[in-house]
């Protein structure tokens, strides 16, 4: 027998035992819930009848108007108890009704009473009807406070009827619920765990590198099965380490071409270009009298077509060394890492009147150089983007986002559309048009490719005219989860 039919057909009698103690449980429930709210209503009738008899003996006394109006206020009360009862059963049905009825001729009595009171004549024979119908009234209170004592004594043994049938129900319910747990596990231990231990000692095996180590068990259910696979799984691991390994060599080779590729990038790609640069140059020292307005214009065209071939290849292998460096992780001051850049920034354009806001003890875990390529790009891109603003503002600091600390390079320069967002951390992708703003479109992928290292979040908010910010949130990570991050095959 399939595990997965025995554990349906324990799951479906331990469910239906379930059920069952279930809506005992309830129905007992029901019943001490029906008994306690029945002694409730019959503790407010009887405290009811209680203030109507003392109101009744106060205006028998005295006579007050007050004792008369808060008789009418007992008895309204008592007849909207009488109206809306709780459920009550056998012998407490009748006593209601009595106390209805006893009510009921109590209170008229009582306006007999008052009706006589305020007739003009009073003689001997009035004052013995009166004596009469306020005995009277008296006997018929009493009697039905006994009986409202004898409605709640009622209540409390039903009370304590149905709590012993509650207590009586749950005992059978868990003594068969202990049955049924032993007799399932007993059922586990033998058809479960005892072969899934079998299969943890063959796990251990295999992870100890005994690839050739074989499962043998014989039962035919789901256990089985997964024994079977399981050797299966040990025969095709064997063969592919051997495929593995000749792909490892392969991917070795494979690394070793792309660092070719890139020193030919690096060094063959330039010479050409250096060569247009430089020949052109010559020609417009030694000719450029000589040749007209445009043949100078192609000439120059030329050589900033050549110098930006030249930026691009620099950034592609900036790109592609940001990609594949080794994460050196230390603590690293963002703080006096944005000062020196910013003070660089400042040496090169000192004309240009620009304020520097950055926030002292930014430091955070990672790796300096890359942060630091990262903080170049970021704060070049702040530093060209506020070129055409007068009153120049850039911004490097932290705030607190949902309990995070999120990092940020914020200016009031040009901004950007956010239609356009999607694109702005592709590389060469550019928002603005290279006559506004020169660069190659490369500097926000690898700012992306440096915090993707790190396992850091990147984004950024800005408004077209209104400036930009772009915000990181450093997180506390161990070095091995780094190092995983970092890895490119990763």
């Amino acid at each position: 027998m399939k595990i997965s039919s025995k554990a349906r057909f324990a799951a479906t009698l331990m469910f239906g035992t379930m059920v069952l103690i279930a809506v005992s449980i309830a129905w007992a429930d029901a019943q001490v819930r029906a008994a306690v709210a029945q002694r409730r209503h019959s503790v407010e009738i009887a405290g009811a009848l209680n203030n109507m008899r003392m109101v009744t003996f106060e205006y028998l006394l005295h006579r007050r108007e007050r004792a008369r109006l808060q008789e009418q206020a007992v008895w309204e009360r008592l007849e909207r108890l009488f109206a809306n009862p709780v459920p009550f059963e056998g012998e407490a049905v009748a006593m209601l009704a009595s106390l209805r009825s006893q009510g009921e001729t109590s209170h008229r009595l009582f306006r007999e009473v008052d009706a006589a009171a305020g007739s003009a004549a009073e003689d001997e024979i009035q004052r013995r009807f009166e004596a009469q119908l306020s005995s009277h009234i008296l006997i018929l209170q009493q009697n039905s406070l006994v009986d409202a004592e004898q409605l709640i004594d009622d209540a409390g043994a039903r009370i304590d009827a149905t709590q012993q049938r509650v207590v009586l129900v749950t005992g059978i319910g868990l003594l068969v619920m202990a049955i049924l747990t032993g007799v399932a596990a007993w059922w586990l231990r033998r058809d479960v765990l005892a072969p899934i231990a079998r299969l943890e000692m063959a796990t251990r095996e295999v992870a100890a590198g005994n690839w050739s180590f074989e499962l043998d068990v014989g039962s035919a259910d789901e256990l089985g099965d997964m024994a079977r696979h399981f050797d299966a799984m040990t025969r095709a691991l064997r063969e592919s380490f051997g495929q593995l390994e000749v792909s490892n060599r392969a991917l070795l080779a494979l690394n070793q071409e792309l660092e070719s590729f890139s020193y030919s990038v690096s060094h063959d790609l330039r010479s050409p270009l250096r060569s247009m640069d430089g020949f052109s140059l010559a020609l417009l020292e030694d000719y450029g009298d000589k040749l007209d307005e445009e043949a100078r214009d192609s000439l120059q065209r030329i050589r900033g077509a050549s110098q930006r071939m030249g930026r691009l290849i620099d950034e592609l292998l900036g790109l592609a060394r940001v990609t594949r460096a080794e994460l050196r992780l230390q603590d690293v001051d963002l703080s006096a890492l944005a000062r020196e850049i910013a003070a660089t920034l400042t040496r090169t354009q000192p004309e240009r009147r620009a304020r520097w806001e950055i926030e002292e003890g930014l430091v955070v875990r990672g790796d300096r150089e890359l942060l630091a390529i990262a903080f170049q790009n970021l704060l070049e891109n702040a530093w060209k983007f506020t070129g055409k603003v007068e009153d120049a503002v850039i911004r490097v600091g932290t705030r607190q986002e949902d309990g995070r600390r999120v990092c940020f390079v914020a200016d009031n320069g040009a901004g950007f559309d956010m239609a356009y967002a999607s694109r702005l951390f592709g590389a060469f992708q550019r928002l603005h048009h290279e006559a506004d703003f020169p660069g190659t479109g490369v500097g926000l992928a690898i700012v992306q490719r440096v915090m993707r290292r790190h396992g850091w979040s990147l984004g950024a908010q800005a408004s077209l005219g209104q400036g930009a910010t772009f915000y990181f949130c450093p997180t506390e990570q161990d070095d091995e989860q780094r190092r995983e991050q970092g890895d490119p095959a990763g």
